[in-house]
């Protein structure tokens, strides 16, 4: 994958929280250095933005609640007395933050080590599409960006590893949360993922029939 996809990449797992202490921190110091990384995350937070207005507010019961304070009471003194009133404000902020991150990761009954792979583009610059796989390699996550899928026709997977022929990954029928279940192996950095525009059903061919819109080279993390 070239550098402006890679950094595509990290912009999105920086806006969405996933990198660790020391990349936040090298990151952090690189917005103010590097306009054009400025630009990656500034078109991450505002695609990212519609999170927040999506996600039903949910209220954890007492008990819920009771176990948090246990547990960070117990992170800074195992021996200390409980006292849930003065670890409540930042408990509900921490978790509040982890539900935006999760509810955009994961549905319910799917793995929740997503991570983003590949960025398909196409010949529009603000279209594209971001794909995610799980650790497995077993679960693939397709989400449409700025991007309207066609109502008389569908809009099809593929993968192609070197030269062998592009293999069918399924149809993309919605905005967000296309899942798709791999074989063992299918997905590496040899790959190159595109999405072509067929007849409703797909395409009738062994590769694409219809025109490639979108493509983008695949970057497992190390």
């Amino acid at each position: 994958m070239n550098t402006h996809n890679t950094d595509a990449i990290l912009a999105a797992e920086y806006v969405l929280g996933l990198v660790d202490e020391q990349t936040r921190q090298h990151l952090d110091k690189r917005l103010n250095e590097d306009e054009a990384f400025a630009k990656q995350v500034w078109h991450w937070q505002t695609a990212f933005s519609g999170v927040d207005a999506i996600t039903p507010e949910s209220v954890p019961s007492p008990e819920i609640w009771q176990k948090i304070a246990q547990k960070i009471q117990q992170q800074k003194s195992p021996t200390a007395k409980l006292r849930p009133s003065m670890w409540l404000g930042w408990a509900m902020a921490a978790a509040l933050a982890g539900v935006l991150v999760l509810t955009y990761l994961q549905k319910p009954d799917t793995p929740s080590s997503l991570r983003p792979i590949a960025i398909l583009s196409g010949s529009q610059s603000n279209s594209q599409f971001v794909v995610s796989l799980d650790k497995s390699a077993r679960v693939m996550q397709v989400v449409a960006l700025n991007t309207t899928l066609p109502e008389a026709k569908n809009l099809q997977l593929w993968l192609i590893k070197g030269n062998n022929p592009p293999h069918s990954i399924g149809l993309i029928t919605h905005q967000e949360h296309n899942e798709f279940q791999l074989p063992a192996g299918l997905v590496d950095n040899q790959s190159t993922l595109a999405i072509s525009l067929e007849p409703v059903g797909g395409s009738r061919l062994k590769g694409p029939s219809g025109p490639v819109l979108f493509v983008g080279k695949v970057d497992l993390p190390g």
